[in-house]
C-alpha cells in the first residue's frame, strides 16, 4: 500500500466516496456530499435518525431510516427522487436493514419474518422471496447483482434471481463489510482484515498506527477514517 494523503473530517460517520472522489459523509442525521467546488446537504430530520446511506450509485443514493421504516433515494445533486415509507405500503412490512439492488429494486431484510427480500420500489411491491434465515441479518451489502446477508455466524452471498451462491462461514466479530474485487474487507476491533475469494480465513491489513472506524474502497483507493482523521492509500490488491 502507498499512503496518499490525509485530510481533517468532522463528522458522526464517514460513508465513502464515488467515481469522482467525492466524498459522503453524516453528521447530526445530516447526509453530506463534499467536492472539489463545495458541500451539499441532506436532511429529513422528521425521520429520525440515519441509518445506513448507499452510495453505489450516486444518481441513485439510498438512505435507510429505522426508526421510521423508511428509504429515501437522492439523486446526485442530494435532491429526493422517491420515499418509501414500508409502513404506509400494501402488505406493509417492517425493515432492518436496505441497500440498491440497481434498476429501481432494493435489497431489503424483513424481521417481521427474518427473510431478505428484492423490492421494486416502482410498483411497490416484493418481486423475490428468499429463503427464512436461522438467525437475525446484522449486515447487509450489496453490489447490484449479488447482496451479501451478515449473521454471527456466516456471510451469506444471494444473487438477484433468488440463488444462494455461497456461505461463508465467520468466528471473528467482523462488521462494515464490504466486498471488492472478489474479497471481503472488515473491520474487527478497530483494524481491518480481509478474506481473498475463496480463502477460508481473514489476515489483518496491517495499517501502522490507525484506529479504523470506518473505511471505504474504490477504484483502488482505500479510505480510512479514525474519528477526526481521513486517510487514503494506494491498494493494490495483487500485491496484497
Amino acid at each position: 500500500m502507498t499512503k496518499l494523503k490525509e485530510i481533517s473530517l468532522k463528522s458522526d460517520s464517514f460513508i465513502g466516496a464515488d467515481n469522482f472522489q467525492n466524498l459522503y459523509y453524516t453528521s447530526k442525521s445530516t447526509l453530506y456530499k463534499k467536492s472539489d467546488t463545495g458541500i451539499i446537504e441532506y436532511a429529513a430530520l422528521n425521520l429520525g435518525q440515519i441509518t445506513t446511506v448507499d452510495i453505489i450509485n450516486p444518481l441513485k443514493i439510498v438512505i435507510f431510516y429505522k426508526e421510521s421504516n423508511t428509504v429515501v433515494i437522492l439523486d446526485n445533486t442530494l435532491a429526493e427522487i422517491r420515499r418509501i415509507n414500508f409502513s404506509a405500503i400494501e402488505n406493509f412490512r417492517n425493515i432492518s436493514h436496505a441497500t440498491n439492488a440497481g434498476d429501481r429494486r432494493l435489497w431489503i431484510y424483513n424481521t417481521d419474518i427474518q427473510r431478505l427480500e428484492l423490492f421494486d420500489y416502482n410498483q411497490n411491491k416484493v418481486i423475490i422471496e428468499f429463503p427464512p434465515t436461522v438467525l437475525p441479518t446484522i449486515e447487509l451489502t450489496s453490489n447490484f447483482n449479488v447482496c451479501w446477508v451478515k449473521t454471527n455466524e456466516a456471510i451469506d452471498s444471494y444473487t438477484v434471481y433468488g440463488s444462494l451462491i455461497n456461505s461463508f462461514p465467520i468466528e471473528t466479530s467482523l462488521e462494515a463489510i464490504t466486498i471488492y474485487n472478489e474479497s471481503i474487507f472488515a473491520i474487527a476491533e478497530e483494524k481491518l482484515f480481509y478474506s481473498k475469494k475463496n480463502a477460508p480465513t481473514f489476515s489483518n491489513l496491517e495499517i501502522p498506527e490507525i484506529k479504523v472506524k470506518q473505511f471505504s474502497i474504490k477504484d483502488e483507493i482505500l479510505y480510512i477514517y479514525d474519528g477526526q482523521i481521513l486517510t487514503t492509500y494506494r491498494l493494490n490488491l495483487s500485491k496484497e
